[in-house]
C-alpha cells in the first residue's frame, strides 16, 4: 500500500470551518454559585451512596464466605 491515498483529497478536506468560534469570542454560559454548589453536593452524595453500597456488598460477600 502506497502513500498515494494521503495525497488524494478526501471528504474531510472539504469541511467548511467558517462557523468556528474563536476562543476569545466564546463565553461559557454562566451558572450561579448556588447551582454549582447544589450540583457538587449531588455528585458527592451519589459517590458516597455508591461507596456505601460497595462496602455493604463486600461485607455481605465476606459473611457468605465464612
Amino acid at each position: 500500500m502506497g502513500r498515494e491515498h494521503l495525497l488524494e483529497p478526501s471528504l474531510d478536506d472539504e469541511v467548511d470551518f467558517s462557523e468556528a468560534v474563536n476562543d476569545e469570542e466564546y463565553s461559557r454560559p454562566r451558572t450561579s454559585r448556588a447551582d454549582t454548589l447544589r450540583a457538587r453536593r449531588r455528585v458527592e452524595a451519589l459517590l458516597e451512596e455508591r461507596r456505601l453500597r460497595r462496602a455493604i456488598e463486600d461485607d455481605w460477600a465476606l459473611d457468605e464466605e465464612d
